[in-house]
């Protein structure tokens, strides 16, 4: 029998900020410290200046995740659902551009037997982001990072995904949520809710929880160590993975010369 094979997907549609760019060194890290191959989906007619993609998926996409298409800052990643359908591997790490893999942790968790993970908790080094999607609705789920394999239940969770993002507004009033933006991360735990028959279940949760940095302004490896600075603030952290919010400094030549420190 064939080994299944695995590998890592990360969709980047460029809008105000390069997402190609992000994915770029995103991928460059994953090959670090996973070896895995990383599968690029992009909009139809997208540059793609770099041959660190094992394979290039080209879709259309004319979404956008705010109403007001006169929004300079439209935000441009929905249609995550389509990575069930898109990924070319039977086990799929789904990782956003700006979530740094910094260790091979993941690994373990393609070899535990579930059908999909997700990130239920988010911290940063000095507040815990675990909310609800409104005031009296369900726990949020973070769909940076998503594990799923290519089983029915996956793909369940990949169409339930779908549906809520086509009917949003009804979800929305269904969930009692502020309908504004889409968000990806409404709409898988809209999905993981609704698979597992309107209860909480966390038994495909990644454990521990992810770790995001907010306002970093820069990140330097020292010691094998991460030193972190935000506005106001410096910290020291474990070399670890890191989800960084600051989509400004992952464009920087700054950040650039950290992933070539980290790589080398």
């Amino acid at each position: 029998m064939l080994e299944k094979s695995r590998g890592v997907v990360v969709f980047a549609f460029n809008s105000h900020i390069d997402y190609v760019k992000l994915a770029v060194n995103c991928a460059k890290l994953v090959k670090k410290y996973l070896n895995l191959p990383v599968t690029l989906i992009t909009e139809e007619g997208t540059f793609v200046p770099n041959t660190i993609f094992d394979n290039v998926c080209y879709i259309e996409n004319k979404e956008t995740n705010y109403k007001s298409a006169l929004d300079l800052n439209n935000w441009r990643n929905s249609n995550r659902f389509n990575a069930y359908e898109l990924s070319p591997y039977h086990e799929t790490l789904l990782i956003d551009s700006d979530y740094l893999v910094l260790d091979n942790s993941l690994l373990t968790f393609l070899d535990t037997d579930c059908d999909y993970k997700l990130m239920h908790s988010n911290t940063t080094p000095t507040t815990n982001w675990d909310i609800n999607m409104g005031l009296i609705s369900i726990p949020l789920v973070w769909a940076t990072v998503i594990l799923f394999k290519k089983t029915s239940k996956a793909k369940a969770l990949f169409d339930l995904a779908g549906r809520v993002q086509r009917n949003y507004g009804y979800y929305s009033m269904l969930y009692q949520f502020r309908e504004g933006n889409f968000r990806n991360d409404y709409a898988f735990a809209i999905a993981n809710n609704l698979l597992n028959g309107h209860t909480p279940n966390r038994m495909d949760s990644f454990p521990g929880s992810m770790l995001t940095l907010d306002k970093v302004e820069s990140i330097e490896l020292l010691n094998n160590k991460l030193v972190v600075r935000e506005e106001t603030i410096a910290y020291v952290l474990p070399k670890q993975n890191i989800h960084v919010m600051n989509k400004e400094y992952l464009q920087s030549k700054e950040f650039e010369q950290l992933v070539e420190q980290l790589c080398a």
